[in-house]
């Protein structure tokens, strides 16, 4: 977990570990979810494959989101938070 501060304007600066693990650039498109008490930043572009990518194995290639793969994700999510 990653501690972050609210700046100017309301802008936060993504840790360099997260961003260099994502492969987040200036101008990368992210969404922001209310959820409770929480706020889950997620950008709308991955890695062909996430969890290679978040577990530091590959590099990979960025792919958009499709509408479908957004479903698939809050599914996962979802079934996260009720485990």
């Amino acid at each position: 977990m990653y501690r972050v501060k609210l700046l100017t304007g309301y802008r936060i600066t993504i840790p360099k570990e997260v961003r260099e693990r994502w492969g987040l650039s200036v101008g990368d498109e992210m969404e922001i979810e209310v959820c409770g008490d929480k706020l889950i930043i997620r950008p709308l572009k991955l890695p062909k494959d996430p969890v290679l990518m978040m577990a530091g194995i590959a590099e990979g290639e960025v792919i958009e989101l499709k509408e479908l793969e957004k479903a698939v994700l809050e599914e996962i999510e979802n079934k996260l938070k009720r485990s």
